[in-house]
């Protein structure tokens, strides 16, 4: 029997918190989603990119949603079977104190598991992936080629200029400004561009123009007239360039091992270090905000008159944990000095929920409970 009350106690929190989980990452990914459409409209990009964008934003935030989603499942799975009697019944029936918090701490457990390998693993790939899907974005041909009549900088002193669009996609008065080199500017001119794609590489075939280059050692002017000049798009921005990625996009192992360049472009050993606790501190929320959620409603005795008053203070009681987690990690990621204090705020809410709790299961009242 106790054994069928755990599991129908479990299944009901499962199917609750899957379904809080998904509003909260509903509402995140809403309030995302104006900044990341924007993002797409501006850099021309596909609806398909819009959605990807949207899923690796998900899999950034989960670690923090995902424990927030249990503690409003714990509350009102409990407070709803507080009220309608069930748990007064289970009790009588013979199930433990122990038991009848079990399916909420075995369900924290997986909780946190599955933090613990989004916030390792996940989590810095998704975020490495959605900087690469946002440069990729903007290093597209595409954005410059759909903006005619301004002036576009392809990269630092490369600059595209196209007067409008012609038929078939092609391009009319086109400008190409390089001065990456400033002893010798090169500015090619002519009057139709079409891009085509060759092996995958983006070319633009320009016609009817003239190149000129400008060495200013000399003063001479070079100028070439051509009917037909073919240009590489990838070389010509010369995208290939290095970036070093944030901390929080960098495995446990870069963390823990970052090159001298790494740490050169990315700051002191105390930054990787600060952001590798905040990582392993994030899954312990998950039994604070269980154990919140439960000495809310069975720290003391049962009322069917309803217990907003208990669930108010747990619900803000969550909400100072997240907001302080929150800060805090930000702070600890720059500089791993106060680290404790992070592991401190994640787990304090676990012991004083559980101290809370076994005050009151070894207290007559929780057998009477309040039925009036």
């Amino acid at each position: 029997m106790n054994r069928i009350l755990t599991l129908y106690l479990l299944r009901q929190l499962a199917t609750t918190f899957v379904f809080a989980t998904g509003a909260v990452t509903f509402v995140v990914l809403f309030t995302q989603s104006f900044r990341l459409l924007s993002l797409v409209l501006e850099n021309s990009a596909t609806l398909v990119i819009f959605f990807e964008l949207l899923g690796l934003s998900a899999l950034t935030f989960l670690p923090l949603v995902m424990p927030l989603g249990l503690g409003t499942a714990v509350v009102f799975v409990y407070n709803k079977m507080a009220t309608d009697s069930e748990l007064v019944v289970m009790r009588s029936a013979g199930l433990s104190p122990l038991r009848l918090i079990e399916p909420a701490l075995i369900l924290a457990f997986g909780v946190a598991l599955v933090c613990a390998a989004l916030t390792l693993w996940i989590t810095p790939a998704a975020n490495r992936s959605l900087v690469a899907l946002q440069y990729k974005m903007r290093d597209s041909y595409a954005v410059f080629l759909s903006h005619p009549g301004n002036f576009n900088d392809l990269s630092e002193g490369l600059t595209f200029y196209a007067n409008k669009r012609g038929p078939n996609g092609s391009l009319q008065g086109i400008l190409i400004h390089d001065v990456r080199q400033p002893d010798t500017p090169v500015t090619t001119m002519a009057e139709t561009g079409q891009v085509v794609d060759s092996g995958g590489q983006p070319h633009m075939i320009i016609f009817n123009g003239r190149r000129q280059e400008f060495d200013r050692t000399t003063g001479k002017l070079s100028e070439l007239a051509f009917d037909q000049y073919v240009l590489d798009i990838d070389a010509l921005r010369n995208t290939a360039t290095s970036r070093f990625p944030d901390p929080r996009e960098q495995t446990v192992a870069e963390l823990l091992n970052p090159s001298p360049e790494m740490l050169r472009a990315r700051g002191p050993m105390s930054r990787f270090l600060g952001e590798l606790h905040a990582r392993f501190a994030t899954p312990f929320l998950s039994f604070s905000y269980t154990l919140i959620a439960l000495a809310s409603i069975l720290a003391g005795a049962f009322n069917r008159r309803g217990m907003a008053g208990r669930i108010l203070a747990g619900a803000m009681a969550i909400v100072v944990t997240q907001a302080a987690f929150m800060t805090l990690s930000g702070i600890v990621a720059r500089d791993s000095g106060l680290a404790f204090a992070l592991y401190i705020i994640a787990l304090l809410p676990t012991l004083i929920g559980a101290a809370l709790m076994s005050k009151d299961f070894r207290s007559p009242r929780l057998m009477r409970g309040v039925m009036s």
